[in-house]
C-alpha cells in the first residue's frame, strides 16, 4: 500500500496562473521549435543560399527538440531544460552565421 496520500487540497489562483503561463510558453516553444526550423529551410531553398546551414539548425532543433520529449516522458526537468537551451543555442548559431554570412 502507498503510504503517500494525494494533495487533496485545491491549488491556490496563484499557482493555477503560473501552471497556465508554464503551459503557454511551452507550447509557444514547441510551436516556435517545430516552425522556425522548417521556415528557414524552405527560405533558403527558395533563395538556393546556405540550404547547408539551414539544414544543420534543423537537426539541432529537432534534436533539441527530442531532448525535451525524452525530459517531459521521464519526469526529469533537467532534461527538459537541456533541450530547450539546445534549441535556443541551435537557432541562435544559425541566425549569427547566416547574418555574418550575408
Amino acid at each position: 500500500m502507498n503510504s503517500e496520500l494525494p494533495d487533496l487540497d485545491p491549488p491556490s489562483p496563484a499557482d493555477e496562473m503560473a501552471l497556465r503561463e508554464r503551459g503557454q510558453f511551452t507550447s509557444l516553444l514547441l510551436g516556435g521549435g517545430v516552425l522556425i526550423p522548417l521556415g528557414l529551410v524552405v527560405m533558403s531553398m527558395m533563395s538556393g543560399r546556405h540550404l547547408w546551414l539551414t539544414l544543420l539548425n534543423l537537426g539541432g532543433m529537432y534534436g533539441g527538440l527530442w531532448v525535451m520529449f525524452r525530459g517531459w516522458r521521464d519526469e526529469r526537468g533537467r532534461l527538459v531544460t537541456l533541450g530547450g537551451w539546445c534549441m535556443a543555442a541551435s537557432l541562435a548559431l544559425c541566425l549569427v552565421v547566416l547574418s555574418l554570412l550575408s
